[in-house]
């Protein structure tokens, strides 16, 4: 009797193992021969779950997003504050420092196609809502209007932003400590 696969299960696998990969030596050096190996599957299985390297390379990059958003999410869902809710999204341990690898990679590829392109600003806006609704539960924020919530939560996706990519390229000289001092220093200087 055949065994059954969960195919999405199977999809979100292959992504890690290429989210890892692509982390380890960006997009260029890394193959789909690459991810089937180190899969244990032939390049064939791959194939099956994804038509070609475009289509991993996205469905890497949505994913990574996606378990970002959750991250976020749940620690909001358990009461945490804006600070904590945030933190989930700057690289203080290996896997979201690889997120971030993954991102930039990805933010690479979006300058040069414009379906990427797309993509990128579809979720720069929603990682913009997502922080603007922190913003509206957050207790230590002031309320403000429509406008100026929308700058606020501009300004700290350009906080995260910052921090992050400067902690990814150098993170001897931008610690877990360092990180979280500026953005409780940003989140403080929205009051």
């Amino acid at each position: 009797m055949p065994r059954i696969v969960d195919h999405e299960a199977r999809r979100r696998d292959v992504a890690r193992i290429a989210a890892r990969l692509i982390a380890a030596a960006g997009l260029d050096g890394v193959t789909v021969r690459d991810i089937a190996r180190e899969a244990g599957f032939s390049t064939a299985v791959v194939s099956h779950y994804f038509q070609n390297k475009r289509e991993l390379l996205l469905f890497v990059y949505r994913n990574a997003m996606l378990e970002t958003v959750v991250r976020v999410r749940k620690r909001r869902d358990r009461g945490n504050d804006i600070q904590k809710c945030l933190e989930a999204i700057l690289p203080l341990d290996r896997s979201r420092r690889d997120n971030w690898k993954v991102w930039f990679a990805f933010w690479g590829m979006a300058l040069e196609d414009a379906h990427f392109m797309a993509e990128q600003l579809q979720r720069g806006r929603e990682a913009r809502q997502l922080i603007y609704e922190l913003l509206e539960t957050a207790s230590n924020v002031p309320a403000r209007s429509p406008e100026e919530r929308d700058m606020q939560a501009r300004r700290l996706l350009a906080t995260v932003t910052g921090l992050s990519s400067q902690s990814t390229y150098d993170p001897v000289d931008w610690p877990r400590a360092r990180l979280c001092a500026l953005l409780a220093a940003e989140i403080a200087a929205l009051g």
